[in-house]
């Protein structure tokens, strides 16, 4: 007959057995053919969701560091930044909130009004608000970033120039044209009379002047978003550099040329960084999939329990 000492010992046994053999039938989603089986295993790739996000805690518990921060997000490949992305953002965070907020941000850019408003609320809203990229916050996702108090950066993250983009032409790229027309009369004055028509034909002066004043808007935001920071250079040189300097929208503004404007603000391989990278490697993995076979993608705007999948955009089908 079992002693109560001997009794308990074998419910010990069998309990740790039970959580074995849980743990041996758990999936481990940082296992890329543990992610693909489970995506595999249902049409409804939906399903999935309350798993991604339980994964993404997961994620945040093995660094310490984000229990010093209220999470958010900005983490769309697709889509610009839009108003209804401010809202949501607004939405997360919580009402008298005391921690600092960490903006983790993946984005190629989008509306400037919105991404000041973002960074602007952001500030507003904690004693401390610093932006994390992983890999890319670009145009308008840089101008949220220039409100930040430290942006931490590895050696695949990039900010870009602050230009806006009609129609996915850069707004200065008018100006650059009738500079380089202006180039050409000057070297061949005959050629004058007939560029003078073609532009009177083509050109409506009113959008002219409208692509300036959107691009000195920009600057000024940047200006607005700078106020009161330590930094290398003056904060109106900085803010037309990001504006002005750079005449590719894609040009990659990695941490050395960032830290030669933004100084002790560009953060390095710091643990906020390796947080947002682990993040995005298990976002982007998920993609990577369900973009192929579900023809789906992962966005995350505001905090983890925000993560939605949609369908992918058309052109990306």
């Amino acid at each position: 007959m079992s002693t109560p000492k001997e009794k308990e010992q074998q419910t010990e046994v069998e309990s740790n057995l039970v959580s074995e053999e849980k743990n041996e039938n758990k999936l481990n989603l940082d296992n890329f053919s543990d992610l693909v089986n489970l995506i595999l295993s249902d049409k409804d790739v939906t399903k999935f969701k309350d798993q991604f996000k339980d994964h993404i805690k997961f994620i945040f518990d093995r660094h310490s560091v984000s229990k010093k921060y209220q999470i958010l997000f900005l983490y769309d490949e697709n889509n610009s930044i839009n108003e209804k992305m401010t809202d949501k953002i607004y939405a997360a965070i919580p009402e008298n909130n005391i921690k600092p907020i960490l903006l983790i941000i993946h984005s190629k850019g989008g509306e400037v009004e919105p991404a000041y408003l973002i960074s602007k609320t952001c500030k507003e809203k904690a004693p401390n608000f610093v932006v994390a990229i992983p890999r890319r916050a670009k145009s308008a996702a840089t101008l949220i970033s220039l409100g930040a108090s430290e942006i931490h950066m590895g050696s695949m993250s990039e900010l870009g120039p602050i230009d806006p983009q009609f129609g996915n032409l850069p707004a200065l790229g008018l100006r650059s044209s009738l500079e380089t027309i202006a180039k050409v009369v000057s070297d061949y004055p005959k050629s004058s009379e007939m560029f003078a028509k073609y532009l009177n034909e083509q050109l409506n002066l009113r959008i002219l002047g409208y692509f300036e004043r959107v691009s000195e808007s920009s600057k000024q935001y940047a200006q607005r978003l700078l106020e009161g920071k330590v930094t290398p250079k003056d904060i109106q040189e900085i803010a037309y550099a990001f504006v002005y300097e750079y005449k590719d929208h894609s040009f990659v503004i990695d941490k050395e040329e960032a830290a030669k404007y933004l100084g002790d603000i560009i953060k390095v391989n710091t643990e906020e960084y390796q947080l947002s990278n682990d993040i995005h490697k298990f976002v982007s993995n998920v993609n990577w999939i369900i973009n192929i076979v579900r023809k789906k993608t992962i966005e995350i705007i505001g905090s983890v329990t925000d993560l939605s999948i949609t369908d992918l955009p058309e052109k990306d089908k």
